[in-house]
């Protein structure tokens, strides 16, 4: 594999996640707001700057979504304390719980089967073992030593 390859993967993974995260929606979300919103639920209190260069989108694109899913709710966000040029941003507690805890659950199987229509059944289960195995091997995991709490 080479790094083309890596990214049309990539790509194509985004993509059956997207699917698979709008199925039943109220609001379809574009692959850059969906990136976003899972950087900030995962890095609470991140930057506009921190966001961006983990998404790949530009700040004014970040500065933009953060905009409007702050108006619509979703996040909530502040500026620095200690350096008051900074937006620092998180998501809205009760977001966090009705909203992704529902998103993360959701089934990928049809997003997978639409994706590869040319698979049955096997090679649709076999797809989904060797992605979560890969997920697996590069999630990095938490230090057994490490209290749960600053995990």
């Amino acid at each position: 594999m080479d790094v083309f390859q890596l990214n049309r993967l990539a790509r194509r993974l985004r993509e059956i996640a997207l699917r698979a995260s709008q199925e039943g929606a109220e609001l379809p979300i574009s692959v850059g707001e969906l990136a976003i919103l899972e950087h900030v639920a995962r890095f609470p209190g991140s930057t506009i700057s921190e966001i961006s260069r983990s998404t790949g989108l530009a700040q004014s694109r970040v500065s933009k979504v953060v905009r409007e899913l702050s108006d619509d709710g979703v996040f909530q966000h502040a500026a620095d304390p200690e350096d008051r040029r900074r937006t620092r941003v998180r998501l809205d507690p009760r977001v966090r719980h009705q909203t992704f805890d529902e998103y993360g659950s959701r089934p990928i199987d049809a997003a997978l089967a639409a994706a590869a229509p040319h698979l049955d059944a096997a090679g649709l289960a076999r797809v989904q073992e060797l992605a979560a195995e890969l997920a697996g091997l590069l999630t990095p995991q938490p230090a057994a030593d490490q209290p749960a709490s600053t995990r």
